[in-house]
């Protein structure tokens, strides 16, 4: 398992488990965030638009344009696939404009495309995205869990939770997985073809 750390523009947040990580890589602000909590990142990717300070030496650089068709996060994704990652660990994604949020999800679904998983990294909320048939959910005290499709989810089974399913199809067009809960200690999550978008958010 090959983890990168991908640390982008958005909101700053927590940078849990970011020693977990093979290789870090930071897009535009994300590098400032870096220089705030003494992270070296081994790669920094941006047009520039939002950090406009110098960077270290022995850090590689790659400069885009700022008229393109990808955002600095789905080219670090481009590259992420690109040097072979199973896992993505996704920082300071959340909680800024919505905007941004919805369009690192959408690099997120590259990913899984490209059979990586992703973690979107916060205080509040735990985002994972992946096309893995099978996943198994620990129960988080003071969390609720939903689960949604990026297109279609077909053969889909929720066990062990207070709403379960059997070899259902779940579309992204219906919000049928929203709020589910744990009955046991764990939830297993199977399914056919089809990424899925699972979030696990702390309950009001």
């Amino acid at each position: 398992m090959r983890r990168a750390a991908l640390i982008t523009g958005g909101k700053k947040d927590t940078f849990r488990d970011i020693e977990k990580c093979d290789f870090i890589i930071a897009c535009d602000k994300g590098y400032e965030y870096c220089l705030d909590n003494d992270i070296k990142p081994d790669l920094v990717i941006g047009d520039f638009d939002s950090y406009f300070g110098t960077i270290k030496e022995n850090i590689d650089v790659i400069r885009l344009p700022v008229i393109k068709d990808d955002t600095d996060t789905m080219h670090a994704y481009r590259k992420i696939v690109e040097m072979g990652f199973d896992e993505v660990y996704l920082y300071c994604a959340l909680g800024g404009r919505f905007d941004h949020a919805y369009a690192n999800i959408q690099c997120a679904i590259y990913g899984a495309k490209h059979d990586i998983d992703t973690m979107f990294i916060s205080d509040n909320d735990h985002i994972m995205v992946t096309n893995r048939n099978e996943t198994v959910l620990k129960k988080k005290e003071g969390y609720i869990f939903s689960l949604f499709a990026a297109d279609r989810i077909d053969d889909l089974s929720i066990l062990g939770a207070k709403y379960e399913v059997h070899n259902i199809t779940l579309e992204n067009d219906f919000p049928l997985g929203q709020s589910n809960e744990w009955l046991d200690d764990e939830v297993i999550i199977r399914k056919g073809q089809g990424i899925a978008i699972i979030v696990q958010s702390k309950s009001c």
